[in-house]
């Protein structure tokens, strides 16, 4: 049987897997990434592809990374972002500009292409599974129908929601149902969007529309199950008639559809992230609820902070220590409050509605509430990492080492 050491294996190489494998090759640590499928750098038909909104703080980390060049022709600016309630009166707007936009909007596609294309592949073993833990630093793997025994200083699990090493592991996590759907797509749409993304909260769930490039949005629309098979099985004519009802005229008719997608929406907290050797990042660490778009930027900012202690405390149990201190309010303040706004908007009890929408327009009207808000939610809340604010890899090392002779 094959045995490989390796400084760091990273299992699961989605997109916050690869952007770990990239980040670790640049500072030059022997690196192993394992998934299960092989790794896609092909391209979709352009309508129909899936989309994300990175933040301000997102975009930085791959500024820093030196891939954002490659990501800025796909990436669509939000300049403003437009929050109401159907049939309430209260609207709050968050402005952006040109120059310092609320955040982008990528496609999936072009994000998973940019990573993948960058990654060394002779350390890459896709497809390929866990099939059992050994010890807190050997795994075996299954890869090209042999066995393998890869050895590991520090093992990062970034396998999503359902993460097969939280289960090797017997590991808690907490999770929260919430009794709802999202239907994802892209719509055309007949009046320019001017990179207005628009949160909508409707009696059906919340709806979200990102600006994309040329006259198409992103739709992310959280609605009951019995209420998501109606809209799969709609044709497209009735699924826009039903859009257009909740939504209303602010960009016009809608025009075309996409292909519809739909998934069940959960809250996955791991209480304990580290064990030994072992740390989760990314949906394997927490998933969330898509109303604000955090998810991903969360685990981005994962990464950013578990470069930045390795970089200055190396591998050991010392740098899990800290890592878990400087992640933990950054994620604690993400998760209550994209969950809140659930709660908040969800609940139907009479006259609260009246109050959302006065709780808009104040909000709407105090600008340093608005100001803060756009800060948490651009990704600059707790503890912010040397990546998000523009200090290099090698930077981090060497302040590191000043530090150190002083």
């Amino acid at each position: 049987m094959n045995k490989q050491v390796v400084d760091v294996l990273i299992i699961g190489g989605g997109l916050t897997g690869a952007t770990l494998m990239l980040a670790l090759q640049q500072l030059g640590l022997q690196t192993l990434l394992v998934d299960k499928y092989p790794l896609n750098t092909k391209t979709q038909p352009e309508f129909d592809a899936r989309s994300l909104a990175l933040s301000p703080a997102s975009r930085n980390i791959f500024q820093t990374l030196e891939i954002w060049e490659l990501l800025a022709p796909f990436a669509t600016p939000i300049e403003m972002i437009h929050v109401s309630e159907q049939r309430q009166f209260g609207v709050s707007r968050l402005q952006g500009t040109q120059d310092m936009p609320l955040g982008y909007v990528v496609e999936v596609q072009h994000l998973n292409r940019v990573l993948h294309e960058a990654l060394n592949k002779k350390h890459v073993l896709a497809p390929a599974s866990v099939t059992e833990v050994i010890n807190a630093s050997q795994v075996r793997i299954s890869f090209d129908n042999e066995e393998r025994v890869i050895q590991a200083r520090l093992i990062v699990a970034a396998d999503g929601t359902h993460s097969t090493l939280r289960q090797f592991y017997n590991l808690p996590s907490v999770t929260k149902i919430y009794l709802q759907q999202a239907i994802v797509t892209n719509v055309g749409i007949e009046r320019p969007h001017d990179g207005c993304a628009y949160e909508r909260f409707t009696a059906q769930g919340p709806l979200a529309l990102l600006p994309l490039q040329g006259k198409r949005m992103s739709l992310v629309w959280s609605v009951a199950p019995q209420q998501a098979e109606h809209l799969l099985n709609q044709s497209e004519t009735q699924f826009l008639q039903e859009l257009q009802q909740n939504f209303g005229f602010r960009l016009g008719r809608f025009t075309q559809m996409g292909t519809r997608s739909t998934f069940k929406l959960q809250q996955v907290i791991m209480p304990q992230q580290t064990k030994d050797s072992v740390v989760f990042i990314g949906n394997a660490a927490h998933t969330l609820h898509p109303v604000a778009g955090q998810g991903f930027n969360l685990g981005l900012r994962d990464v950013a902070t578990l470069i930045q202690c390795i970089s200055q405390f190396g591998l050991s149990p010392d740098m899990l220590q800290q890592y878990t201190r400087m992640r933990i309010q950054d994620q604690k303040i993400i998760t209550y409050f994209t969950d809140g706004l659930i709660n908040l908007f969800s609940n139907r009890l009479p006259g609260l509605g009246v109050l959302r929408g006065l709780g808009l327009a104040a909000l709407d009207n105090i600008n340093p509430l608005k100001k803060l808000l756009a800060r948490y939610a651009g990704g600059f809340a707790g503890v912010i990492p040397d990546l998000v604010c523009g200090i290099g890899l090698h930077q981090i090392a060497n302040k590191e080492k000043t530090n150190e002779t002083l």
